[in-house]
């Protein structure tokens, strides 16, 4: 095993959260994303040029924010995120304001972003209730009167929670030719705390040659901590915000018992 943390020969490393290890933020940006992009542009538009992205990874929502004109900050905990955002905003010629910030207790020292955004359920990284608030009152307090959060959450369905320990999903495989590798991942459930609301998740990266020989194989364990949808309104209530949408997905549908997503728009009155 190198120093560097890369895994050679099928052998086998274990990271305790996805932004401290330099390897796997690399990896996300192999499984492509976009179904939520036209929302937040559309928001953006709407709303102003001025937004906040808490957590904001890669960039994934940030450049092509960034490249619609808008004013973008993005936040996030991991160094390594931020440092591949910043590689693909310098490649595009763009620009955005990046903050090394942990989104339970950040200050920019601005009350006047038109628009704040979670995307792809990060809020659930939070564990705890006390965090939780203590993020949301710091988004808060950084929008203007009339401000808009779109927060992603996933929405908790009974054969979601009552997944066993153990049981694994085949949740993403691709194929990126230029670097003659295919890149899989599963995951499995570790441990479910009904009464915390959190589950601990392993996520298995394994790099395959177009051989079929393993070359890299990684693994993380993070806990994620749902909430249902009442919960999640009281919340925003709590930290000031008036709830005025739930959609069950990017294209506004209504939330349903059945929708895989809890969209919520919320806005400082």
């Amino acid at each position: 095993m190198q120093r560097d943390g890369l895994v050679r020969a099928g052998a086998l490393v274990r990271a305790h959260q996805p932004w401290a290890d330099e390897q796997l933020a690399r990896l996300y940006d192999v499984f492509p994303f976009e179904a939520d992009l036209p929302l937040y542009l559309e928001l953006a538009q709407r709303q102003g040029p001025r937004v906040l992205e808490v957590a904001c990874g890669s960039g994934r929502v940030l450049v092509p924010l960034a490249k619609a004109g808008c004013e973008v900050v993005g936040i996030d905990a991991s160094p390594h995120m931020l440092a591949l955002a910043r590689s693909k905003l310098d490649a595009a010629g763009l620009n955005a304001d990046l903050r090394h910030e942990d989104m339970r207790s950040f200050d920019l020292d601005r009350h006047d972003f038109d628009l704040a955004i979670i995307a792809v359920k990060s809020f659930a990284y939070l564990t705890e209730a006390a965090d939780q608030l203590k993020c949301l009152e710091a988004i808060r307090g950084h929008l203007r009167s009339g401000g808009v959060l779109a927060m992603d959450l996933m929405h908790p369905r009974p054969e979601w929670v009552s997944a066993l320990r153990g049981s694994m999903k085949d949740d993403l495989l691709q194929h990126v030719p230029e670097s003659g590798f295919s890149l899989s991942r599963v995951e499995s459930v570790v441990s479910t705390d009904l009464a915390r609301q959190v589950r601990v998740i392993r996520s298995i990266y394994e790099t395959v040659d177009d051989h079929g020989q393993v070359i890299d194989k990684r693994f993380v364990e993070w806990p994620y901590r749902w909430m249902h949808r009442f919960e999640a309104e009281h919340l925003l209530h709590r930290a000031g915000f008036e709830v005025q949408h739930v959609y069950g997905g990017y294209a506004r549908e209504p939330f349903t018992s059945d929708s895989p997503t809890m969209l919520f728009l919320a806005t400082r009155p």
